[in-house]
């Protein structure tokens, strides 16, 4: 999994370079976005199941922002000049290999995102 966000963060740095440069500010808010959609998600999923719907999580909004918060710090240490590094390692890749792994990349963003709003209306909390 740390190869898969590592690649992520390759491609969409690489994708905006020309209007972000080598700080990659998009890939990394990409990088954050995804991971802590994946965790937010899993939260709104136990919440869903341990709590009826007139229920909710005092606070959540906090812990969600914490939670954001945290993984974009963790990421911003993580990624800062690694750009280079990375286009080292994949810069060579076939492009059958290359097309296939930004599907799944993009893929994986847009699922991230939809799912927030899956899991909201099966356990009823968008009326």
């Amino acid at each position: 999994m740390k190869d898969f966000f590592d690649y992520h963060y390759y491609r969409i740095a690489k994708f905006y370079f020309k209007r972000d440069g080598i700080g990659a500010v998009t890939a990394l808010i990409s990088v954050t976005a995804v991971q802590s959609w994946m965790i937010i998600n899993l939260l709104l999923f136990l919440e869903g199941i341990y709590f009826n719907e007139n229920e909710q999580l005092k606070y959540y909004k906090i812990i969600y922002l914490v939670i954001i918060a945290t993984i974009f710090f963790y990421n911003k240490n993580k990624y800062t000049n690694k750009y280079l590094e990375f286009r080292k390692k994949w810069k060579n890749e076939n492009l059958k290999k290359r097309r296939m792994k930004g599907i799944i990349i993009i893929v994986t963003i847009i699922f991230s995102w939809c799912l927030i709003f899956i899991t909201g209306f099966f356990f009823h909390r968008y009326k």
